[in-house]
């Protein structure tokens, strides 16, 4: 059974960790309440901004100093951001964990944002922001994401807006990164080869010293509101996604609603795939997802099709989900999926890097440690009722926020749909 750890150091940094027998190596990371839900409106893209310009260099060391010392300790490292964070990890042998937890302590709290690489990330943002463009399945989640979170802050778009992108200052990313960027407001987690005291000592000594107990606003729970909304544009292409809510973190059937929604459109043996895929050869692509949140959790289904195809294929996803919300799930299906979720969970945790992810996502959203043995148990917990209650509770179908992208109108795309 690992080791689980948790403490909390003097200036408010919260410091996790999970020794894992039989590894030599370690995953350390880093993550902070600055991701693009704190973004101004304005200004949508800082965080990602922010989160690309921190190895851009720090107030003592040039990035190709930090990039040279990182790589001569074999450290593979990187950032990263999303809604709520933005995080900064690196895995590496574990005897190496006190230099790199040097190095990437100065990077998280001296940043420099030299002006000569300003300009370079902006180039680099921008190009990504068109890269998107060029991505239907991308664009259509945009958009989806927009329509379901309208109003609240998860619907800002988290790799920015181009011209929020453009105007973005130097200033204004120092300013950012001052405000979020606090002990009160991270949370330090290692997982792999060390040893809990020697690395609470190596956490004092590099990051003691770090000052601020700001923290981000508090974000509240988001009220979708049920609709259909189209986006209309010339293509040889008509992409449909569409979101309802579901249970959130923590939840007693968070694992219940990882299974049913493979079931639903978890790969090639999914309902999906076999009905609108297989059997009818509707789309070229077809899925769906449980997607946790800190309050509210969502269903997320996407059908990529042709246009003279998208009404069919708009009417039986629809069946689909209205299907298994009505007739719940099989128990041939059940047992086969709780042993896939099983085997992906279990197959994805053994990394380091897996277990830090998951020390850090538990932490922070939930306020507590689960261990892959308790993960384990909760998966082999749940049953064929709870699943089948579940979607009762929490209906597929139910709240539906529809998106679709092309050239069919609403009338068009929904003229299968009985109940449209």
């Amino acid at each position: 059974m690992p080791e689980q750890y948790q403490d909390t150091l003097p200036n408010g940094l919260t410091i996790v960790g999970e020794k894992i027998e039989g590894v030599r190596s370690l995953a350390l990371g880093f993550v902070v309440g600055a991701g693009s839900a704190h973004d101004p409106e304005e200004r949508v893209g800082l965080a990602h901004f922010t989160e690309a310009m921190l190895l851009e260099g720090t107030t003592s060391h040039t990035s190709r100093e930090i990039s040279d010392a990182l790589d001569n300790l074999g450290v593979r490292y990187g950032t990263s951001a999303d809604s709520e964070t933005i995080g900064l990890s690196g895995q590496m042998v574990g005897t190496n964990l006190g230099p790199a937890l040097s190095i990437l302590a100065d990077v998280l709290r001296n940043p420099a944002f030299p002006e000569a690489e300003l300009e370079q990330t902006r180039s680099s943002i921008l190009q990504e922001l068109r890269h998107e463009e060029d991505e239907p399945m991308v664009q259509v989640r945009n958009v989806l994401r927009k329509v379901y979170y309208k109003g609240h802050p998860y619907a800002k778009r988290p790799t920015g807006e181009p011209q929020a992108i453009r105007d973005l200052t130097r200033h204004t990313i120092q300013e950012h990164h001052a405000r979020y960027f606090t002990p009160a407001n991270s949370v330090c987690a290692v997982a792999g080869d060390f040893d809990w005291d020697e690395f609470r000592s190596l956490a004092e000594g590099a990051l003691g010293a770090w000052q601020g107990d700001g923290k981000a606003p508090e974000i509240a729970a988001p009220n979708p509101v049920p609709q259909i909304y189209i986006e209309n544009r010339e293509s040889q292409q008509e992409h449909i996604a569409a979101a309802g809510p579901s249970v959130p973190y923590g939840h007693r059937d968070y694992y219940a609603a990882i299974i049913a929604a493979e079931i639903l459109g978890g790969g090639m043996s999914s309902r999906l795939f076999e009905e609108v895929r297989e059997k009818r050869a509707l789309v070229y692509q077809v899925g769906a997802a449980y997607s946790p949140g800190r309050h509210q959790g969502s269903w997320r289904a996407y059908a990529g099709t042709t246009p003279e195809k998208a009404p069919q294929t708009y009417s039986v996803l629809l069946h689909e989900m209205r299907k298994l919300d009505a007739d719940g799930v099989t128990e041939e299906e059940f047992d086969r999926f709780q042993g896939s979720v099983r085997s992906s969970v279990l197959m994805s945790g053994e990394s380091t890097g897996a277990r830090l992810r998951s020390l850090l996502t538990s932490w922070w959203y939930e306020r507590r440690l689960k261990a892959l043995a308790y993960t384990r148990e909760q998966i082999d917990a749940v049953t064929m009722d709870q699943v089948n209650n579940t979607l009762k509770e929490w209906p597929v179908s139910a709240g539906l926020v529809l998106c679709g992208l092309g050239p069919n109108t609403q009338e068009e795309l929904t003229s299968l749909d009985r109940t449209a």
